[in-house]
């Protein structure tokens, strides 16, 4: 779980470190991992301005994940963060329960 912690520590950055971020692969992560990288992301938001919009735009499969636990989590991640962008995600998330 250690790289997990440090990616969502790396996240909560004010100045994103791209470089260190950028060289963390999560294409072999478990979706317990993954449930566990947002579940500290979460903790830790709201984030700094634009932290959470890059994290979409470099993780598409957190961002447009159909898996439900990973839906959710992103879910409360645009909230919390008031990523209006986002609000369709939760919408839809919402109707599809």
């Amino acid at each position: 779980m250690r790289p997990a912690d440090e990616l969502a520590e790396l996240w909560a950055a004010d100045g994103l470190n791209m470089e260190v971020i950028e060289a963390v692969d999560i294409t072999g992560w478990r979706t317990y991992q993954l449930v566990y990288f947002l579940d500290q992301v979460l903790q830790k938001s709201p984030l700094p301005e634009g932290n959470v919009k890059r994290l979409s735009k470099m993780y598409p499969k957190i961002s447009k994940a159909q898996n439900a636990e990973l839906r959710l989590r992103w879910c409360q991640i645009v909230l919390k963060n008031n990523l209006e962008s986002e609000y369709s995600k939760v919408k839809d998330f919402l109707h599809s329960q």
